[in-house]
């Protein structure tokens, strides 16, 4: 399909606009190693820098000015925005040397000429530095694992026979979603006719349900639990409505009678919905270790049942395009999924290794967290996190005898 029957409405930061041009251009960094008496030189590649977008808008009409005037408003705001590219899709970008050009001979018109730098997330340089680091290395990968679904999914709604169900189960998973937050404002692309748009407004419906909570210390863990447990609904709605092709997915690939067509579709449909929830709860468990990095709240065991939920979430995705696809499709997809899975682990254990070890200390005499907390580490503030690692019946009296588990240090 040509490019231009697939176009996207080029906008920043919420705000369409017409363009006449649209130039990009990157360069790839390189230096260069030489040896005495060798000819010639060792490349070594640097790294892609940032993709720079020279862009010509163009406004016109009776209501250009109102129009033109939200552009610049936009454009003048500080920091990076949303910035749809008509054929590549949405990114974020930085804003430089806008132009606004108005001729005597052009009445109700003006152009203008802007140049957007691609903005990407950097690795931090050091890695192992701080724990809250590995924690946003599930973002970099998340944002990775969508690119490589959406392309997927593109290819296969290109290619589909049964665009009708493929549509309507489309459809119905966003009205699904929508039903969940109403705060986010999609394009309304259809799934067969701009896929990509219609795979970006399925991950900013379901970033809207994990917005909802605040991820704050003293709610965490119930947050946390709250957006899983909205995310597995959501799942297991649109799972119910296509219950004939989640019961014959098994043998889609190889049947090509128009109703094993139109149940693949609907598989196909709900595979990338799941996905997009699994990432759900990947981001917002990203969102409790980012937080425990900073101000720690939970207990090893909780830490550890939150990645293992995630985990499971990400493998039953991967169990599902497995299913649904030939190894070909569903290798760059697949493997995606486990870059998240071991990113959300590795921050795990980052955050657990940053504390000290857990060790059993028994009682020899009564007392009560705080001067517990005092005797142990000097410091009675740290009874909150005494009482966090054990289930005490009574917080204010500790008998003799009584084994808890405390931090080592």
């Amino acid at each position: 399909m040509a490019w231009e029957k697939r176009l996207l409405d080029a906008s920043f930061r919420g705000v369409t606009f017409d363009c006449q041009l649209w130039d990009d251009d990157w360069e790839r960094h390189a230096v260069e190693h030489l040896r005495p008496y060798v000819d010639g030189a060792d490349m070594e590649d640097l790294g892609r820098g940032a993709r720079r977008m020279r862009v010509k808008a163009i406004f016109f009409g009776d209501d250009y000015e109102d129009r033109l005037e939200a552009f610049l408003k936009v454009l003048d705001e500080p920091g990076k925005g949303d910035l749809v590219h008509p054929v590549f899709g949405p990114c974020k970008a930085q804003v430089s040397t806008p132009h606004v050009h108005h001729e005597s001979e052009n009445v109700d018109q003006a152009e203008v000429e802007v140049t957007f730098s691609e903005s990407a997330l950097a690795a931090p340089i050091f890695a192992g530095g701080k724990p809250g680091q590995k924690a946003a290395d599930v973002a970099a990968k998340s944002a990775t694992l969508r690119e490589k679904a959406a392309a997927l999914l593109a290819k296969v709604a290109e290619k589909t026979k049964a665009a009708t169900a493929m549509s309507r189960a489309g459809l119905s998973s966003i009205t699904e979603l929508k039903s969940m937050v109403d705060s986010v404002t999609t394009s309304g692309a259809g799934i067969t006719s701009i896929p990509r748009a219609w795979a970006s407004d399925v991950a900013s419906l379901i970033a809207g349900v994990v917005d909802l909570k605040t991820f704050g210390s003293s709610s965490l863990l119930s947050d946390w639990k709250s957006t899983v447990g909205v995310l597995a609904s959501a799942v297991l709605a649109l799972t119910s409505d296509g219950s004939a092709a989640s019961s014959n997915s098994g043998g889609l690939s190889g049947s090509n009678t128009p109703g094993a067509e139109a149940a693949q579709a609907q598989a196909q449909v709900q595979a990338h919905v799941e996905l997009e929830t699994a990432l759900g709860v990947a981001e917002a468990t990203q969102a409790v270790l980012e937080s425990e990095a900073d101000t720690p709240t939970l207990t090893p065991d909780e830490i550890e049942t939150v990645t293992a939920t995630t985990r499971e979430q990400l493998q039953a995705s991967i169990d599902t395009y497995r299913e649904l696809y030939d190894l070909e499709d569903h290798r760059p997809v697949t493997e995606s999924l486990k870059d998240v899975a071991a990113a959300v682990q590795t921050a795990a254990e980052a955050i657990l290794e940053a504390r000290p070890p857990l060790v059993e200390h028994t009682l020899a005499a009564r007392t009560c967290p705080r001067l517990l907390a005092h005797q142990l580490y000097g410091d009675h503030t740290r009874a909150a996190e005494i009482v966090r690692l054990n289930t005490l019946p009574d917080p204010n009296f500790l008998a003799p005898g009584e084994v808890l588990r405390v931090y080592a240090s």
